[in-house]
């Protein structure tokens, strides 16, 4: 007879979900793209875009602001900008990061409007 484990310990060795409580940090890549981009200090906030169709679609809920590709469709992103951030070279930045967590080529950047910083 084997001893019980507590609940949420995993045995040694075993992978681990993306996702699950015990990965910190770890997800669906839609999330952590999302965490990337927020984290750039000229993004205020994501967007579902001008009628709300930029989205990623995960259990149990949605994600506004971002659309990974399929093929050979572009990613495609929607961003608040803090007021005074230059357009060109935040999306030519946010166009990276993205780019390097999905591996696609193509990333479309929409910014759909801006706000004033706090």
């Amino acid at each position: 007879m084997s001893t019980p484990r507590p609940t949420g310990t995993r045995p040694p060795g075993a992978a681990l979900a993306p996702g699950s409580p015990e990965a910190p940090g770890l997800g669906p890549l839609p999330e952590r793209i999302a965490e990337e981009l927020l984290a750039h200090p000229a993004v205020a906030a994501l967007s579902g875009g001008p009628f709300g169709t930029v989205a990623s679609y995960l259990p149990g809920r949605r994600l506004p602001g971002i659309v990974l590709g399929d093929a050979e469709e572009p990613d495609r992103i929607a961003v608040v900008l803090y007021y005074g951030a230059p357009v060109e070279a935040t999306a030519a930045q946010l166009r990276r990061i993205v780019a390097a967590a999905s591996g696609n080529r193509r990333v479309d950047v929409t910014v759909v409007d801006v706000e004033m910083p706090a």
